[in-house]
């Protein structure tokens, strides 16, 4: 299991955008939209500003992610895609984690193929 941190961090900046990411001077840096400009890989697994930013690029790409509450104090997270009144993707985590953002990230990734289950 993955995680959460810069190494997950950057896994879901390339399933985003489908282009490498790399460290430069420390940072985890990638090349977020067509203008060309590098800038650092918001931290999607760790912060809820992170995982705002995620939530918002996903629903670009058609994949709404949510994430619950666990009775244990935990988050499930869950992504999925409509068409036609169908789902297209419906992922969701088998396994409560301790921060929303890390569950959120992670079935992104399964949500994107990159890894099967979470």
């Amino acid at each position: 299991m993955m995680q959460a941190g810069r190494e997950l961090d950057a896994k879901v900046a390339e399933a985003l955008t489908e282009d490498e990411v790399e460290f430069i001077g420390g940072k985890l840096m990638w090349f977020p939209d067509q203008e060309g400009t590098m800038q650092e890989v918001p931290h999607f697994s760790t912060t809820w500003e992170g995982m705002g930013v995620l939530v918002e690029e996903a629903k670009k790409q058609g994949i709404r992610l949510e994430f619950s509450h666990g009775l244990n104090g935990g988050y499930y997270g869950g992504a999925y895609s409509f068409d036609d009144g169908e789902y297209q993707i419906d992922h969701s985590t088998n396994y409560a984690f301790t921060t929303a953002p890390h569950a959120v990230s992670l079935v992104f990734l399964m949500a994107k193929g990159v890894i099967s289950n979470a």
